[in-house]
């Protein structure tokens, strides 16, 4: 009777579509695996000077430890719009050329993080004269503001890439209006950095650890966060499940329907507690970093079959050194690098 034949067709169907999307993934993953496997591992970092000020530390002398002691060759740094531009049109550029020149010296590379959100909380950077509400406003000034920082760059071989935005999609952490943060924004200015800086890729970046971008914009590389042990305020410490094997099938399939080049932006490797880490006992951040899980959260990075990923927490480890005596983290990093 028809009543009963439907149910199963029905059932025949999903089974086949599952079966279908099991074998793809499981192509797509094994030919993620045959293009990258033999690619040299790319071990990068991401630097605040502006979380490193929030520990007390002198910024300039952890990012030359990053140079020189750790031996990072590849640094991810961000242009922070209310230190960029203080006053409207006025750029004042010491900190980035400060960075880029010693970069430059050591044969070092830059991404350089261009854009409303960029890295840290609060995460967007707005400058005092700028009314981050008017988003009409923002959305223009954001675009000049991209403008001429790539062209401040576009001839500095030290820099790499240019990354448009971190983040941008998320809206459910920082504090940045919803409304500012949108596709359209984000496809204008990276069309505005391919049309200024023709030569370089562009990067975008996902937090969302289970999200698949595939409506865009895209860029010519894609960075996924990683991060293992978290505090939430409705649940406290939580470990996120998924294994690496899951950040391999996304990787594939993003890699094979966009056409980006995937990386890690941020393997996580600082405590993540219920305030600041300046803020948190010792004891309190143990809970969710230490050198045997700096180790496990490498490992994990290493299990996704990403062969490039960025560092994050060198601010945490330099003030761990220099100001707490505890240099654990320091020197795991610099086991980690061989440096």
């Amino acid at each position: 009777d028809k009543h009963r034949v439907w149910p199963r067709r029905l059932g025949i169907i999903v089974l086949a579509g599952l079966g279908g999307l099991v074998l793809i993934s499981g192509l797509l993953m094994w030919g993620f695996w045959a293009k990258h496997h033999n690619e040299p591992e790319v071990i990068g970092v991401s630097f605040s000077q502006v979380q490193a000020e929030r520990y007390g530390s002198d910024w300039k002398a952890n990012y030359l430890a990053l140079l020189d002691e750790l031996k990072f060759r590849h640094i991810r740094i961000a242009a922070y719009w209310d230190r960029l531009e203080p006053k409207p049109g006025e750029y004042d550029y010491s900190e980035l050329d400060w960075m880029a020149a010693e970069a430059t010296k050591r044969g070092s590379k830059l991404t350089i993080v261009v854009g409303q959100k960029t890295l840290r909380y609060p995460e967007c950077y707005y400058p005092t004269w700028l009314d981050r509400n008017n988003t009409a406003k923002v959305s223009d000034q954001a675009k000049q503001m991209t403008i001429n920082v790539v062209q401040h760059f576009r001839g500095n071989t030290t820099v790499e890439a240019w990354q448009v935005e971190n983040e941008f999609l998320l809206h459910s952490f920082g504090e940045c209006p919803a409304r500012n943060l949108n596709r359209k924004q984000l496809k204008a200015e990276v069309d505005i950095v391919r049309t200024q800086d023709p030569g370089k890729p562009i990067v975008l970046t996902q937090s969302d650890q289970f999200g698949f971008p595939f409506f865009g914009p895209f860029g010519d590389r894609f960075g996924l966060s990683m991060y293992r042990w978290a505090y939430n305020k409705n649940y406290g410490y939580f470990r996120y499940p998924q294994p690496g094997a899951y950040n391999w099938l996304k990787a594939s399939w993003i890699e094979a329907l966009t056409g980006q080049r995937i990386f890690i932006h941020e393997l996580q490797a600082e405590a993540w507690g219920k305030t600041g880490n300046e803020y948190l006992p010792l004891s309190e951040q143990a809970k969710t970093m230490s050198p045997e899980q700096f180790r496990d959260n490498v490992q994990y990075a290493r299990d996704t079959q990403i062969r490039r990923f960025d560092l994050w927490g060198a601010e945490w480890w330099y003030w761990l050194k220099t100001a707490k005596g505890d240099s654990a983290m320091w020197d795991e990093a610099k086991k980690l690098l061989g440096s």
